[in-house]
């Protein structure tokens, strides 16, 4: 199998982003450094120095010339003093009882005039990223979504299923970037993506320390090379809907998905990218971790590809559990209860229509809770649940209810869909289900399946209308007699009324 040299696989891409890149090499401005300053958390750990961000934006007027000095030396010669650099490793437990070195997290607790000047670096990159990585990672562009692969996978599995091919998803798992990436292999990607000789003196000069940020995408590449695999026709993806939209892989940050067909060809190419991009940028698959699913597959085919690729053929936690034994205040259980046992389901809520008696459950857990905690017995309710809900700015605690916020959240994607026209999840919707000529309302008039997310987007389409307002252009996306244009009946309701 020959998919072609990295260059190969990157493409011209420095001529594609040439010109935006050449603004990431300018002089740094003390506006550019101000505003890095001031979008950092104040209170996040300090490292070595001691200082934490507060200082920096406290003393900003005092000290401004000094790091604008600073960042005029970094410019010129792309070091950073090894007092700035220095810092400390913690281990967090990620579990309770930790006992192996596998149950710990590393962090690395580092200076805050390092964070800045990465804060700076990673606010330059942004404005290019959206030019240079593409549309199959989700991850650090604007405007992509975590849950637009969620919702992309789930159409597409879906819509395999219903015309009853064969067919495998793939999910794998690589071990961490700062273990084993190559730095060489991250240079030598800056330099085909066109960032200059300037640029990249400068990423070596932050990773040549023992903590950095992952500034650069590394995950791209294997994109890349897929694609490259695709266009040579040594390796197949899904081809979903009536316009066979092509979907091969799905990425976040370094999480990815495979989708391909069952065929033992596709699968030896699909290790054999790994294993090319594994040996050229250090960063290894943990198969232990990864996991193979089939499609109107039996078990024993699926169990052999499993074996040929050396993996595993494969809701709400009871968080609760975890506080048993603490005490916690009033205030303490609202935040808990407005940082897990709210957002908990979110993912879900994006995407599904959640039962009654479902939404019902998660508000009795929140209720009780609240007012009785975990392990202290029972307490009276001392204000409605009604009024809990309701805003702060109204009296309430801001807790919302869950049926309120399924809605608000399907609505979203009913909003982004005529706004994001050329994105993947965009197109796969189109290629499946098709849309109204004006280009807005979704076609809900399609083959329902129980589980795929867009039934239950498209069914409030009319509670959302009911939020929206028209601004009429030449008249080309609108429905004059279909339209909701004031109160809630359709035009033509309102003048059949009028007539009779």
């Amino acid at each position: 199998m020959y998919i072609g040299s990295l260059a190969d696989c990157l493409g011209n891409q420095s001529v594609q982003v040439g010109t935006n890149v050449v603004q990431v090499g300018i002089p740094f401005s003390e506006e550019e450094i101000s505003k890095a300053i001031f979008q950092l958390d104040r209170d996040k750990a300090p490292g070595l120095d001691g200082f934490t961000i507060v200082v920096f934006q406290d003393c900003w007027e005092v000290i401004k010339e000094d790091l604008v000095r600073v960042f005029a030396e970094f410019h010129r010669s792309g070091i950073i003093n090894q007092s700035t650099n220095a810092s400390f490793i913690v281990l967090l437990p990620k579990k309770n009882m930790s006992k192996r070195i596998s149950d710990y997290r590393p962090i690395s607790l580092i200076t805050s005039l390092y964070k800045i000047i990465a804060k700076v670096l990673a606010g330059r990159l942004r404005g290019v990223l959206h030019e240079t990585i593409h549309s199959t990672q989700g991850a650090f562009v604007q405007g992509r979504q975590i849950l637009d692969a969620v919702l992309i996978a789930n159409e597409i599995v879906d819509e395999k299923r219903r015309s009853g091919e064969e067919g495998v998803v793939f999910k794998i798992d690589f071990e961490k970037a700062y273990d084993h990436m190559s730095w060489d292999f991250l240079d030598h990607v800056l330099e085909m993506k066109g960032f200059s000789p300037r640029w990249r003196k400068w990423m070596r000069g932050c990773l040549s320390s023992v903590s950095f940020p992952v500034l650069v995408n590394v995950a791209d590449v294997l994109s890349r090379m897929l694609l490259k695999a695709e266009e040579k026709n040594v390796l197949e993806g899904f081809r979903v809907g009536r316009n066979r939209t092509r979907v091969s892989h799905l990425q976040f940050a370094d999480d990815t998905i495979f989708f391909s067909s069952t065929q033992k060809e596709d699968m030896m190419t699909l290790k054999n990218v790994l294993l090319v991009f594994g040996h050229i940028s250090g960063l290894k698959v943990n198969l232990d971790k990864s996991n193979i699913y089939g499609i109107n597959l039996e078990q024993n085919h699926l169990s052999r590809l499993a074996e040929m690729l050396d993996c595993k053929a494969s809701g709400i936690s009871r968080r609760l559990d975890g506080w048993q034994n603490a005490y916690l205040s009033f205030g303490d259980r609202i935040t808990l209860i407005q940082s897990c046992l709210t957002h908990m389901p979110c993912y879900f809520l994006s995407l599904f229509k959640i039962p009654a008696s479902v939404a019902t459950k998660i508000e009795r857990l929140q209720r009780d809770f609240l007012w009785s905690g975990v392990g202290e017995g029972k307490r009276d309710h001392l204000v409605s649940w009604d009024v809990v809900c309701k805003p702060k700015s109204r009296g309430g605690l801001g807790f919302g209810k869950i049926s309120v916020r399924n809605v608000a959240l399907l609505g979203k994607w009913l909003w982004r869909y005529p706004r994001e026209g050329s994105a993947l999840w965009h197109q796969v919707i189109l290629s499946i289900y098709g849309s109204h000529s004006n280009g807005w309302d979704v076609n809900n008039i399609v083959r329902w399946s129980h589980r795929c997310p867009w039934k239950a987007i498209a069914l409030v389409f009319q509670e959302f209308s009911k939020f929206t307002r028209f601004v009429v252009g030449d008249g080309n996306r609108i429905r004059f007699w279909e339209d909701l244009w004031r109160g809630i009946n359709l035009w033509e309701s309102n003048i059949q009324d009028y007539l009779a």
